[in-house]
């Protein structure tokens, strides 16, 4: 049971960098994206345990799966270490059962980068139009969530951790929370307005 709790724990990874101090520099000045609209927010418990809040910004009327920009963010409300959250992010797409070719590169790079994450703690993953994922850490994220996001409130208010430019990383990553092929379909219907 426990080793369940920990998978789902652990599967709110959200915060992939590249170890190229280059790669970061030449992400945090690329084009910014527009605001984004709040789409739907979910809340994971496993049995007494609350594991976090997230929160999906989206353009258009509805979410689309293959439209971008997206951003997704995780307000942790118990400490994970970093290598537990890569470990539960390879686990989260062996039970989808993708076969992503670069994964073993993108696991790497989690772990080299990835923060311990503390209680409070917010990880955001921006998505943009030519599916680049940028990462931005919250210490502390403000008291009420925004109706709108944009990038340059990330800049204004989180730290940039990276960037990776992959284009099969984002919907892959992402999907982790918003594919059909979830570990928590409620979880993704409230994320994606459709209660």
């Amino acid at each position: 049971m426990f080793k369940q709790l920990n998978g789902l724990i652990l599967s709110a990874a959200l915060v992939v960098a590249p170890a190229v101090a280059s790669m970061q520099a030449e992400a945090s000045t690329s084009t910014e994206l527009s605001e984004l609209d709040l789409r739907g927010t979910a809340d994971l418990r496993y049995l007494f345990w609350d594991v976090y809040s997230a929160a999906l910004y989206t353009g258009g009327e509805a979410y689309r799966e293959t439209e971008y920009p997206q951003i997704l963010s995780l307000t942790y409300k118990r400490d994970i270490e970093a290598q537990e959250l890569v470990d539960a992010t390879e686990e989260q797409w062996q039970k989808q059962r993708l076969s992503l070719d670069n994964s073993e590169q993108w696991l790497r790079q989690l772990a080299q980068l990835w923060p311990d994450i503390r209680k409070g703690n917010q990880l955001i993953l921006l998505v943009d139009e030519d599916l680049q994922s940028r990462f931005y850490f919250r210490p502390e994220p403000p008291a009420e969530l925004s109706a709108s996001l944009s990038e340059s409130d990330l800049k204004a208010s989180a730290r940039f951790l990276g960037a990776i430019k992959d284009s099969a990383f984002g919907p892959a990553f992402l999907g982790i929370w918003l594919s059909e092929k979830t570990t928590e379909p409620e979880l993704r219907k409230q994320l994606i307005g459709r209660r």
